[in-house]
């Protein structure tokens, strides 16, 4: 199949026998093989290249890094004119580029957040959270973490000891008891039941993906605003992992604002989108919080890396700005429209969308890997999941034009498959 349009160029299929991920998979752990066998050469904006001369539009923002689109030509800059400055590494000495990153990321936040914990990789935005509360808990006589089935927090011990399931971590031979998993509520008519948590007074924390993350579920509103009152209520602490929905991947700087302008997390994990880029991630909480034990070792090697900051810096600038802003929101109507129309065909279970991001939920695991390999092979590239939902989160620049596209080639996708 030969394509040609204004964003799509298809010359040659999608294929296994691709030399390139052959050699690195020979090199590679197989549990970390990419399933998708395509090589990237280029991307820019919302444009992926390969070495075979085809090109797609990106539906999943490289892995919801990329807000600011692909190769950001201020992000480019930043980084071009700090190398230039020969200041690319500079452990946690203090440098002008991390104090500007500081002040611009709590400048963007709600202002009861006076404290950021710079790091490089979601998982340990997630880990050093984790440790402040349990830091925070053993100080205030509460033991309890409260996360939800099916979520996601990262790689690393204490993530895989809150998230998904409570024996996602037996690998390890360690069990926290402490650490309680609720249902997630899948059907949008559960209501917050606080019979089901443990004492009240022993809580120290609830632990939330702001939306789950494999088929871009979200939580009723009055679901999580029932909860945050009463944690507020009974003083435990409230914890967002923000890693695919900040930096107004769903329309406002941070996905939790979406749910209710009144909530005031103690902590946020964030990364991916905060940079578009180059890895960096950082965890917002207050003075009294992070500060609980001076001795809890909590930097890095990496942290506040002046390459990381300078294109975390310039990100944010780019995707704060009014006009920006003013633009999105528009193509997000666009977005949200269009991909929700595809609820009415027979395949389509459900979709889940808000701002740029978005999950088509299938009956069938199978189906969906079926479907999202089409609308590669059409010019389309989507989140593969391997589950039963494909998820799409463009660059948040696309454009309007570029959205049309590729909805109609995911329908055109589904509705081939599911006749085939």
């Amino acid at each position: 199949m030969n394509i040609l349009t204004k964003f799509r160029k298809i010359n040659t299929p999608l294929t296994f026998d691709n030399q390139l991920y052959k050699q690195i998979c020979m090199m590679e752990p197989i549990s970390v093989k990419n399933t998708i066998p395509l090589t990237w050469t280029r991307a820019e904006g919302f444009i992926v290249n390969d070495d075979h001369g085809n090109q797609w539009i990106d539906m999943t923002s490289g892995i919801f890094v990329a807000n600011a689109g692909h190769s950001n030509p201020e992000i480019k800059k930043a980084l071009i004119d700090q190398i230039n400055s020969n200041l690319i590494f500079s452990y946690n000495y203090p440098t002008q580029i991390k104090q500007q990153f500081l002040e611009k990321l709590l400048a963007i936040s709600p202002k009861h957040f006076d404290k950021v914990l710079l790091l490089m990789t979601g998982s340990e935005a997630c880990d050093a959270a984790f440790k402040l509360i349990k830091l925070w808990g053993k100080k205030n006589q509460r033991k309890y973490i409260i996360t939800f089935k099916g979520s996601y927090h990262g790689r690393g011990l204490s993530n895989d000891l809150v998230s998904g399931y409570p024996q996602k971590a037996s690998w390890s031979g360690i069990n926290d008891e402490n650490i309680v998993f609720l249902d997630f509520p899948y059907t949008g008519n559960e209501l917050f039941d606080e019979t089901l948590l443990p004492p009240a007074n022993q809580i120290a924390a609830f632990f939330i993906e702001t939306f789950q993350g494999w088929g871009a579920w979200f939580y009723p509103k009055p679901f999580i605003s029932k909860l945050c009152q009463f944690a507020r209520k009974e003083g435990a602490l409230i914890c967002f992992d923000e890693m695919q929905a900040g930096f107004y991947r769903l329309g406002e700087v941070y996905g939790y604002m979406t749910y209710d302008e009144a909530i005031q997390p103690d902590l946020l994990c964030l990364g991916k989108g905060i940079s578009s880029s180059l890895p960096i991630a950082a965890v917002l909480s207050r003075n009294e919080l992070v500060n609980i034990d001076t001795q809890a070792d909590l930097h890095g090697t990496h942290s506040g890396n002046p390459l990381c900051c300078a294109a975390a810096l310039a990100n944010l600038e780019f995707l704060s700005t009014p006009k920006f802003l003013h633009d999105f929101r528009q193509r997000v109507r666009v977005f949200e429209q269009r991909v929700c129309e595809l609820e009415s065909l027979p395949s389509v279970k459900k979709v889940n969308a808000r701002g740029m991001i978005a999950g088509l939920i299938f009956d069938d695991a199978n189906l969906a890997t079926e479907i999202a390999f089409e609308c590669i092979n059409r010019g389309v590239l989507p989140v593969c999941t391997n589950r039963s939902s494909i998820k799409l989160a463009p660059p948040l620049v696309i454009s309007e034009e570029a959205i049309h596209e590729s909805i109609d080639v995911l329908r055109d996708s589904i509705n081939f498959i599911c006749k085939s």
